[in-house]
């Protein structure tokens, strides 16, 4: 038996009415008056930019594997981000210059991320960017949105974290605290 679900919901001025049911696809029927045009639930959301933090792990390359039919079903953009994380160093390194190793890390995981892109088959015109940031990843990836007034995140919930979850939680968990926008868990 299929459970079939109606329900009413005001979006940018007007009415919609959603009926949900499993294993199917849900459509809209929106009413600005006496007479109702159809569209999809989708175009009310509004969505138009996504970004997709990544580790380079396969569970982070799996949340990649779900944003793209997500932004060709919102005709969204993609903006793939991967935040590069200060590693400790001893005194003495504060003498040393280690700015052309970080700016080829940089340049590294720029190239990685657009190698990313091509292996996945991604569509050029659906990705807007890439970026890569250096700083604590939930604190880059929450910045990132500001800054880019992105509307959703798509953010795989394992990745290379190993003990530091354990100890401090995982980077997906601080991101839906810190984000200003919604969160999709993968």
């Amino acid at each position: 038996m299929i459970t079939m679900m109606t329900k009413s919901f005001k979006a940018k001025g007007r009415t919609a009415v959603a009926t949900i049911g499993w294993g199917r696809r849900t459509a809209a029927r929106t009413g600005s008056g006496s007479k109702g045009e159809n569209t999809l639930v989708p175009a009310l959301l509004g969505i138009k930019s996504i970004l997709v933090p990544t580790d380079f792990s396969a569970p982070s390359k799996k949340a990649l594997d779900y944003a793209v039919p997500f932004a060709e079903q919102f005709g969204a953009k993609l903006t793939l981000l991967h935040v590069v994380e200060r590693v400790a160093t001893p005194g003495f390194a504060n003498s040393l210059p280690l700015l052309m190793e970080n700016d080829k890390l940089m340049a590294a995981c720029k190239a990685q991320l657009q190698s990313l892109v091509k292996q996945k088959a991604i569509h050029p015109k659906l990705v807007e960017r890439t970026l890569v940031r250096q700083g604590r990843s939930f604190r880059e990836i929450a910045d990132a949105v500001r800054t880019l007034k992105a509307d959703l995140i798509i953010i795989s919930t394992h990745g290379y974290t190993g003990l530091k979850h354990a100890l401090l939680g995982s980077t997906a968990e601080r991101v839906v605290r810190h984000a200003p926008c919604p969160v999709l868990p993968i």
